[in-house]
């Protein structure tokens, strides 16, 4: 046996290439149009440009009062059949991410019918346990010729560094390549996925190698996954998806090279310090079309610890067994789409407390009337999003983007809107709008919950909006209550918002908006304890003197009981 996985191994380029020939074979026998090709234009160039210049005053953590951000797009269509498009971004400001993400940025994505090729800087995502959304420097492609679909990548995904270690420690030059290829003939789907990312040992000095007392290691990872799907009778749709992950924590050659006996370990050979990793999961639906039902069965089985690094968060440790139902009620006005089942951690009974629990989620809409909806949704099953409430919007300044990756693993959200037209006509549009949305978001590691982590976040948003068309003008008034419980503490906020919009010489659109806050700040510590209250006061305008030409500027006031700011961005932005 140990023999045949050797074998097996030393063929796995040979297996990787005979797939992509496969994949690619039917590329030259696509038809040629020629009368397009003589009458189009050899040459056509499409675009667009904007400058971004972001302004503070009364901040004491900026430590420059003015920022410019540029950011740009061409395409170059070639006799109307390659479209060869590139985009750029860069910023005056130093912006540092947690995970290895880069804001200044070239990408170029020429097309081609069924081609499209990333070149630059580019994110790609394969399958939610391979590659999985993570940034890229180097070149990926799309193909999908006939019945066939395929990706490929090759890049760095994380530039190696040691000279600002606060934010994430040092880190390995880290590359990553892969694959993935899918044959789709009608009556089912085969898929393949390969994907390996290895960190480059000499791109971090040994002397530089540790991290709040910990060595940091290079690392190794292969995953190799299997997708496959069909429909039976023409009603029953299965989908299976198997990814095994095989991932060693330290590469280093004082380790003796050992087979790993794992789907991944047929292409990839590990050491002592190797961990194999399995994904499952797997879907059975069913369509009643008499009734507008569809029933379905899932089960999801994540092994503990899985991880790869094509990816920057993963939830493991689970097993999922869900029941779903999408149903259309009362001429569909009504619909229906939920989820129900249990889902287990600790799969190898190595802790303590094992927890099971009931899982599920709703999204329900319901079309009341002609001008009249309403829809709730709520989910508890564990995934990550980010957070982003009421507090920090108001008090955050404008046009500078989040530059930190700050997701939270949320176990149960709440959500309800409504919204109510009340008058539609030439010279008049009114309507009321209501949602509420309530988050409760938690941190776990291992047996280990974070209490410090623990956040509940209630937002709620009440407005009034009236318009006038032909005058091209309108009103919003509104009222926000907010509420966040902390660790620390809880901070509630409750006030009215008001804004007005209007258009001059029909080329100026302005706006101004109020909202005023009064906030109660209780904290563990009585001493910290306060009342006070937020204004944010902004203005916008936006300005178009000729076609594809935009002005824009737009300034925001805080007060608060400690302190002022003020803030803005004017831009431009030209498009042909």
């Amino acid at each position: 046996m140990k023999k045949y996985f050797t074998y097996i191994r030393k063929k796995r380029f040979e297996l990787l290439i005979t797939l992509l020939f496969v994949g690619t074979s039917s590329v030259f026998s696509q038809s040629f149009d020629v009368e397009s090709v003589v009458k189009a234009k050899p040459l056509v160039v499409s675009g667009g440009f904007n400058a971004n210049g972001v302004f503070s005053d009364g901040l004491t953590s900026n430590t420059t009062p003015f920022d410019y951000f540029l950011s740009g797009r061409l395409n170059f269509n070639v006799l109307g059949l390659i479209n060869v498009p590139l985009t750029f971004n860069y910023s005056s400001r130093k912006i540092t991410f947690s995970q290895g993400y880069a804001f200044n940025q070239l990408s170029i994505n020429p097309t081609y019918k069924w081609v499209t090729a990333y070149i630059g800087t580019n994110a790609m995502t394969f399958t939610p346990y391979s590659l999985n959304g993570h940034q890229f420097v180097g070149a990926g492609v799309e193909l999908s010729p006939s019945k066939w679909k395929i990706k490929a990548m090759y890049g760095r995904l994380i530039k190696g560094q040691y000279e600002d270690p606060l934010v994430t420690g040092p880190t390995y030059n880290r590359m990553g390549y892969g694959y993935q290829v899918q044959y789709n003939p009608g009556a089912y789907t085969l898929g393949m996925t390969m994907f390996r990312a290895y960190d480059q040992e000499a791109s971090l000095p040994e002397l530089k190698r540790t991290f709040n007392g910990n060595v940091i290691n290079p690392k190794d990872n292969m995953v190799v996954g299997l997708t496959f799907g069909t429909t039976l009778f023409h009603k029953l749709q299965f989908n299976v998806e198997y990814s095994n992950s095989v991932l060693t924590k330290d590469q280093s050659p004082r380790y003796e090279s050992v087979s790993i006996r794992s789907l991944a370990g047929l292409f990839h050979s590990g050491n002592a310090t190797t961990e194999s990793y399995n994904a499952f999961k797997t879907q059975l639906n069913y369509n009643i079309q008499q009734s507008n039902t569809i029933l379905g069965v899932a089960y999801e089985r994540v092994d503990p610890n899985y991880t790869t690094l094509g990816g920057y968060y993963f939830v493991n440790d689970i097993v999922n067994y869900t029941f779903n139902v999408v149903q259309s009620l009362f001429k569909n006005k009504v619909n229906v789409s939920a989820n129900l089942g249990i889902q287990e951690d600790d799969l190898n009974r190595t802790k303590a407390n094992k927890q099971s629990r009931t899982i599920g989620a709703i999204n329900t809409t319901w079309n009341v009337a002609k001008d009249f909806t309403m829809g709730f949704n709520f989910s508890n099953f564990q995934s990550y999003r980010f957070l982003n409430d009421t507090y920090t919007k108001l008090t955050r300044i404008q046009g500078i983007p989040i530059d930190t990756l700050n997701y939270a693993l949320v176990s149960q959200t709440y959500g309800y809107n409504l919204n109510k037209q009340l008058k539609q006509t030439d010279t008049q549009q009114s309507s009321i709008n209501f949602n509420a949305n309530y988050l409760v978001s938690g941190s776990k590691t291992g047996d280990l919950v974070d209490e410090s982590a623990k956040t509940n976040i209630l937002n709620t948003n009440l407005n009034y909006s009236l318009n006038y068309p032909k005058r091209q003008a309108g009103i919003n008034i509104g009222l926000t209550y907010f509420g966040n419980q902390l660790y620390t503490g809880t901070l509630q906020g409750f006030g009215p918002t008001i804004g007005a919009q209007k258009t001059f010489i029909k080329k100026v659109n302005t706006s101004l908006n109020i909202a005023v806050l009064s906030t109660n700040n209780e904290m563990r510590d009585p001493t910290q304890s306060s009342n006070s209250s937020v204004l944010n006061a902004s203005v916008s305008a936006n300005y178009s003197p000729a076609k594809g030409h935009s002005l824009n500027f737009n300034t925001s006031m805080v007060k608060n009981m400690t302190a002022n700011f003020l803030n803005g961005n004017i831009s431009y932005s030209y498009s042909f």
